[in-house]
């Protein structure tokens, strides 16, 4: 009766022993997480989403229908600056007319402001003695935009994550109206979530539509 206890409990020993020690998965780099390669890059960077991932590419290059690549476009022709459409005419209709939305600055959430063909009022938040303010922004089509701005005095910047979007074109409104002044242009992609800053500026509060130039 005491070998076979004794052979049960070995048994139970080694079992244990394998259970706790056999199996190390400790990465051979000392546990650090190993950054996933960007498949898009260096010409464009991917978007993980849950219907599917995709690359964003950058200007002169598009998705390759091969896999998850950015590949040069054939068509692509470099653009001589920036076609601002009819200067603000439709932007200035809607000053008037509206619909008219209004959005407040806030430390701990991004309002949005992907609203077309609406005219927001822009309430911006103090921060360092001056009025500062960030908007959530979703372009909702591939294209130019236009951020209409009743003053020239705002500082504009918009971002995809921490890259900046470099503004395309930027000149003054037409005469159609006193309430819009200054128009930003940019080139922006569908299904894209960006952020557009304003400021620092001594302007408090100021009236933007932004429109998607068809």
């Amino acid at each position: 009766m005491r070998r076979p206890f004794r052979a049960l409990l070995l048994a139970g020993c080694i079992a244990a022993l394998t259970a706790c020690g056999g199996n190390d998965s400790t990465p051979p780099d000392g546990g650090m997480p190993q950054e996933q390669a960007d498949p898009c890059a260096p010409n464009g960077h991917i978007h993980r989403e849950p219907e599917g991932d995709w690359c964003h590419c950058d200007r002169a290059y598009l998705a390759s229908e091969q896999g998850l690549s950015c590949v040069p476009d054939p068509d692509y022709v470099p653009r001589d600056g920036f076609d601002f459409g009819d200067d603000g005419a439709h932007a200035c209709w809607h000053v008037t007319n509206g619909p008219f939305a209004t959005v407040t600055a806030s430390p701990d959430r991004q309002p949005r402001v992907d609203d077309f063909h609406t005219h927001y009022t822009v309430k911006l938040r103090q921060e360092g003695g001056a009025s500062v303010g960030t908007f959530n922004f979703k372009a909702w089509a591939t294209g130019d935009f236009v951020l209409y701005l009743s003053t020239p005095d705002v500082a504009v910047t918009v971002k995809e994550g921490e890259r900046v979007v470099e503004p395309v074109g930027t000149r003054p409104t037409g005469p159609f109206c006193d309430g819009l002044k200054q128009m930003v242009g940019y080139e922006l992609t569908d299904k894209v979530p960006y952020t557009v800053s304003f400021g620092p500026t001594e302007a408090t509060e100021f009236g933007l539509v932004i429109e998607h130039l068809q």
